[in-house]
C-alpha cells in the first residue's frame, strides 16, 4: 500500500510541475516563419525550480548555451531555421521532458501599408473679398521585406500659381533599416544650425548612416523661377540713339532666379557619446532661368519728357513682341531688379555626451561668403588691387599683401564668385587690426568677423535639476540662402535652470537671456535686450487643480542716451530705453458633478513704461498696458452631450499720438456644442459667439456656426463646417460668411 501511495504520488508531482510549465513561443502545432525564431517558457508557477540542472534542446540538439535561463523564464532566440517541422524538449530535473513541435516555413516577401487621402474646400467671404480654395492630400507609408520603409507627403492645392512659389508639396521617403533614408521631391532637411535647417527644398535629400560614419546630402531647387507678371514684367524709359532716334530701352521687373543648392554635412559618431560633424553649403541663383525677353508681356505707353517715339499711341497696351523694331532689352546686370546671388558656407561642428548623458556638450562654427550680385562675373587678382584704395601697388587697403593670395578669384568661379559686390568685402574685421596688432586683438578680430557664425551649449541634468547654458554670435554680413529665418547682428548668451520637485509634481524654471549687437568694432550705439524669467508649473495629482504661472521682466535699449539737434529748433529724440513686466497665471481644474467637467482661467498682464523722462511733448510715448482674463469651461455630460463656454476680456492702454492716450475694450464669449446620433454615425456640431469693443474703435459681431461629421463607411469620412457673423464697426454693418468641406478616407 505504502509503495502504492509513493508512485502515485510521484506521478501526481510530475504531471503537476509539467502543467505549469507555460509554452509562450511559439505555439504548439503552429506554423510560423524560419526568421528570427523565439522559443520562450514560463516557470513561473513551478515551485522548487532549479535553473541549474534545465536543459533545452531543439531537434535533439542542445541550444541550452544560446539560451537565457533562470528559474521563472528559458528563452532563446534564434536567427534562422531550416524549413520543417522541429521538436523542443525542455528538460527541468523531472522525471520526463516537457515537448512540442512546430513548423517553420520560407517567409514570403510581405506588404503592409496604410493612408489616409483627405479633400477639402472652403470659401470665406469677408467683407467683399471672397477667397475660395481647395486641396487633396494623400498620405501612404508602409513597410516591404522587413528591410524597406516607405511613404509619402503630398498636397495639391488650388493655391499653386506660376506667380508665386510653390504651394504643391510631393515628397516621397525611402528608409532601408537604419542605414539609408532617400527622400525624392519636396522635403525640409536639416543639416546644422548655420547651413540648412528647416527649408522646404525640392530634389534629393540622401541621408546615409554605416555605424560610426555618416553622410548626409542634399541637392535640388529652394526657389523655383518666376517670370513675373505679364503686365509688370517690364518698365521703360526714353532714349536717343546714335542715329538721333528715340526708342523704348526695356527694363525687366518682377521675376525671381531659381535657386539651387548643393549641401552636405559628413558627421564622425554615433552622436550617443560623441559626433564631429563638417558641414557646407553652395547656393547659387541661376541667371540663366529668367527670360530677358517675354514675348507676351505688355507695357502701357505714355510719352513723357524726354520725348515720344513715332508708330505708338499714348496711352495704348502694346505686347513686347510688338515693340521689337522701336526697343532695346536692358542686360541682365542693368537691370534694377534683385540681383542673382552667390552663396557659399563651411563650418563645423561638435557634440559630446557625458556620465550617462547627464552632461551635454556641443557647438556649431560657420563662415560665409555671399555675393549680392553676380551679374559682372569675378574679379581678377590685378583687379582687387584697386578695389578699395586707386593705388597700384599690390595690396588691398594697406593690411593684405596680394602676393600671399595664392589663387586668382576668377579660377575658382565654379566654386565662388568674388567681385565687388560680395558682402563681406573683406573677410575680416580690418578695423579691429593695425598694424602692431597683438595675438589677443587679432584673435578678437577674428571672432568679429562679420561673415561669421558660432555657437555654444551646455546641458547638466542631475537630480531633477536641467541647467542649460548658451551662448552664439551671428555676424552682420553671415548669411545662409538656405536658412533665411536666421537673424545676423545678433550676439545672445542665455542660461536657464528647471527644478523638478515633489516626484515631478513641481516644477521651477528661471532664466536670464542677454542679446546685442556689439560685433564689430566700428559699432558706436550698442542695441540690447535683457530678459529675466521665472516660471511654476504645479501638477499636484487626481482631484486637485494645476498651476502655471510666468513672469518675464525685458530691458531694453538702442544706445542712445542723448538728444540728437540738427538746429537750434529742430531735434529728434530717438532715445529707447523701456522695461515690460508681462505676467501669466493659468488655473485649470477637472471635476465630477452632474457630469465630467474641467474649468480654466487665465490672467495676463503686460505692462510697458519709458525709462526717459522730460520727453517732448512731440514725442510718442511707448508706453503699453493690458490686461486679458479669460474664463473656459468644458463639459462632458452622462448622455452624450459635450458642450464649451469661453468667455475673455481684454483692456489695454496705449499711445495714440503725441501726449495723447487711448483705451481699447473687447469683450469676446464662445459657446459650442456636440451632439452624436446613429451610434456615433454622425457627430452634429453648433455654436454661437458674440463679441463687442468700445474705447478707441467701437465695434461688434453675432456669430452663427454649425456643422456635421459623418462616418459614411468605415473609414470614409465626411466634415462640414459652417459660419456666419453680422460685424459692425463704427456704424457700418458688414457680413462674414465662411463654409469649410472635407472628405477622409483612412485604409
Amino acid at each position: 500500500m505504502k509503495k502504492t501511495l509513493f508512485y502515485l504520488l510521484l506521478i501526481s508531482n510530475t504531471l503537476f510541475a509539467q502543467s505549469n510549465i507555460l509554452i509562450m513561443s511559439p505555439e504548439p502545432n503552429s506554423t510560423i516563419s524560419g526568421k528570427d525564431v523565439l522559443i520562450a517558457i514560463s516557470m513561473y508557477k513551478v515551485s522548487g525550480g532549479n535553473s541549474d540542472v534545465i536543459q533545452l534542446l531543439l531537434d535533439g540538439e542542445d541550444i541550452t548555451d544560446l539560451a537565457y535561463v533562470d528559474s521563472e523564464m528559458v528563452s532563446c532566440l534564434l536567427d534562422e531555421l531550416e524549413p520543417g517541422d522541429h521538436q523542443v524538449q525542455l528538460f527541468t530535473g523531472r522525471r520526463n521532458p516537457k515537448s512540442w513541435t512546430f513548423t517553420t516555413t520560407i517567409k514570403e516577401p510581405s506588404l503592409n501599408y496604410t493612408g489616409r487621402i483627405r479633400t477639402s474646400s472652403s470659401m470665406d467671404q469677408i467683407d467683399d473679398l471672397t477667397l475660395n480654395i481647395s486641396q487633396v492630400m494623400v498620405d501612404f507609408k508602409g513597410s516591404a521585406y522587413d528591410w524597406l520603409k516607405f511613404k509619402s507627403n503630398i498636397k495639391l492645392t488650388t493655391q499653386e500659381n506660376v506667380l508665386f512659389q510653390p504651394r504643391n508639396v510631393v515628397g516621397f521617403s525611402f528608409s532601408l533599416k537604419d542605414y539609408m533614408t532617400l527622400n525624392i521631391g519636396d522635403s525640409n532637411p536639416r543639416l546644422s544650425q548655420f547651413t540648412m535647417n528647416g527649408k522646404r527644398i525640392r530634389g534629393l535629400d540622401v541621408n546615409l548612416k554605416l555605424g560610426w560614419f555618416s553622410l548626409h546630402v542634399v541637392n535640388g531647387e529652394i526657389n523655383r523661377a518666376i517670370q513675373g507678371n505679364l503686365e509688370k514684367s517690364y518698365s521703360y524709359s526714353i532714349d536717343t540713339n546714335n542715329d538721333g532716334l528715340k526708342y523704348l530701352s526695356l527694363n525687366r521687373n518682377d521675376y525671381t532666379f531659381a535657386q539651387r543648392v548643393l549641401s552636405g554635412r559628413l558627421a564622425l559618431g554615433r552622436g550617443e557619446k560623441f559626433q564631429w560633424g563638417l558641414n557646407f553649403l553652395k547656393a547659387r541663383d541661376d541667371t540663366s532661368s529668367v527670360h530677358a525677353i517675354v514675348n507676351d508681356a505688355t507695357i502701357t505707353y505714355l510719352p513723357n519728357a524726354t520725348g515720344s517715339i513715332e508708330g505708338l499711341d499714348s496711352g495704348r497696351v502694346y505686347t513686347i513682341d510688338a515693340l521689337r523694331t522701336k526697343a532695346q532689352f536692358l542686360n541682365g546686370k542693368d537691370w534694377s531688379g534683385r540681383g542673382p546671388k552667390d552663396n557659399l558656407v563651411v563650418g563645423t561642428d561638435l557634440g559630446l555626451s557625458l556620465l550617462n548623458k547627464r552632461i551635454r556638450l556641443e557647438g556649431e562654427l560657420a563662415f560665409s561668403l555671399t555675393n549680392n550680385n553676380i551679374w559682372g562675373g569675378p574679379l581678377t587678382l590685378a583687379g582687387m588691387d584697386t578695389l578699395i584704395d586707386d593705388s597700384v601697388d599690390n595690396n588691398l587697403g594697406g593690411k593684405f599683401d596680394l602676393n600671399n593670395i595664392p589663387i586668382d578669384p576668377k579660377d575658382i568661379s565654379d566654386i565662388f564668385i568674388i567681385n565687388p559686390n560680395m558682402a563681406p568685402l573683406v573677410p575680416i574685421d580690418i578695423n579691429a587690426l593695425d598694424s602692431d596688432a597683438t595675438t589677443d586683438e587679432f584673435i578678437d578680430a577674428v571672432f568679429s568677423m562679420p561673415s561669421l557664425a558660432y555657437r555654444g551649449r551646455a546641458i547638466t541634468n542631475f537630480y531633477g535639476n536641467y541647467l542649460a547654458v548658451e551662448y552664439s554670435q551671428v555676424g552682420p554680413e553671415f548669411r545662409s540662402l538656405a536658412n533665411p529665418y536666421l537673424v545676423g547682428n545678433k550676439r545672445e548668451y542665455a542660461i536657464a535652470d528647471k527644478f523638478k520637485l515633489l516626484q515631478n509634481r513641481l516644477m521651477l524654471t528661471v532664466g536670464y537671456k542677454y542679446l546685442d549687437d556689439d560685433i564689430l568694432t566700428t559699432v558706436e550705439t550698442v542695441k540690447s535686450q535683457n530678459t529675466v524669467s521665472f516660471g511654476v508649473n504645479a501638477l499636484p495629482g487626481h482631484g486637485l487643480p494645476t498651476l502655471n504661472f510666468s513672469f518675464r521682466s525685458i530691458d531694453r535699449k538702442n544706445g542712445i542716451d542723448e538728444l540728437i539737434v540738427l538746429t537750434d529748433t529742430s531735434y529728434t529724440d530717438n532715445r529707447e530705453s523701456t522695461h515690460t513686466n508681462n505676467l501669466m497665471l493659468n488655473l485649470s481644474h477637472r471635476f465630477d458633478w452632474f457630469g465630467s467637467h474641467i474649468m480654466s482661467g487665465t490672467f495676463v498682464n503686460v505692462n510697458k513704461s519709458d525709462n526717459f523722462e522730460n520727453r517732448d511733448s512731440n514725442f510718442v510715448d511707448p508706453a503699453l498696458s493690458t490686461n486679458v482674463v479669460n474664463i473656459a469651461l468644458s463639459t462632458q455630460y452622462e448622455i452624450p452631450l459635450k458642450t464649451s463656454l469661453n468667455l475673455t476680456t481684454n483692456s489695454s492702454e496705449l499711445s495714440i499720438g503725441p501726449g495723447v492716450r487711448g483705451v481699447q475694450d473687447f469683450l469676446t464669449t464662445n459657446f459650442s456644442a456636440e451632439y452624436p446620433f446613429l451610434a456615433n454615425r454622425i457627430l452634429a456640431k453648433g455654436g454661437l459667439s458674440f463679441a463687442k469693443g468700445s474705447g478707441l474703435v467701437e465695434m461688434s459681431w453675432l456669430g452663427f456656426k454649425g456643422g456635421i461629421r459623418m462616418k459614411i463607411i468605415d473609414g470614409f469620412n465626411l466634415n462640414t463646417h459652417g459660419e456666419f457673423r453680422i460685424k459692425e464697426t463704427g456704424g457700418v454693418k458688414k457680413n462674414t460668411l465662411i463654409a469649410r468641406a472635407n472628405l477622409e478616407y483612412t485604409f
